[in-house]
């Protein structure tokens, strides 16, 4: 499998989980959701995943709703999904290598809707999955507080085959600003924050 520069090291760029990324300074990224943008063809069946990092994510426009889930060892009776690591050199696509790792029973037990101007806390391999509420448009500031010393997972449901070659760049950086500006409003990220930060106050 051929090897790719890492991704995460370009200002810009596109996730399976259908949200675009943007890399700050100061450990911070901020990440737009729009519902034209693509996702994974598995999205439905592989939403549910953890990070090698603890972060706050703080809401800027729209609504975001949060997702926690346990996973629970099981044997081939009971599972729901099979968990697989991220975890090596990223491949051509953009993304980590999908190493099947273990069957577990997935279950939610939480789940918060977080409104503009507030913000929510992950612990590192705690599992979640985020949906955007509203029109499907959200903008979030993440913060990274700490980091792990292992890969972070994803899931997929028992008997669906993951999309492990979603491609990262098929769409150009251009397009992906016209994302985030149709989202931001063509409002400057720092106006955004300060008005997240006063409650979500309009601006």
């Amino acid at each position: 499998m051929t090897t790719a520069h890492d991704p995460m090291k370009e200002v810009i760029t596109l996730h399976g989980l259908g949200f675009i990324q943007v890399q700050l300074q100061a450990n911070q990224r901020l990440h737009v959701w729009h519902p034209a943008l693509p996702r994974r063809r598995c999205f439905e069946h592989s939403a549910i995943h953890n990070h090698r990092f603890n972060f706050t994510s703080r809401v800027l426009i729209g609504q975001q709703i949060n997702i926690k889930f346990k996973a629970i060892d099981a044997d081939e009776d009971t599972a729901t999904h099979l968990l697989y690591l991220h975890e090596g050199p990223r491949t051509a696509n953009g993304g980590r290598p999908w190493t099947p790792n273990a069957p577990v029973a997935m279950f939610e037990h939480n789940r918060n809707v977080i409104d503009a101007g507030t913000e929510y806390d992950m612990w590192a391999y705690d599992f979640h999955r985020t949906e955007p509420g509203g029109d499907g448009r959200v903008a979030t500031l993440m913060t990274k507080t700490g980091e792990g010393k292992h890969g972070a997972m994803s899931s997929c449901r028992i008997g669906i085959e993951p999309d492990t070659d979603f491609d990262r760049f098929q769409l150009p950086p251009a397009e992906l600003w016209g994302f985030v500006v149709d989202v931001l409003g063509g409002k400057p990220l720092s106006l955004l924050a300060a008005a997240a930060a006063n409650g979500g106050e309009h601006y």
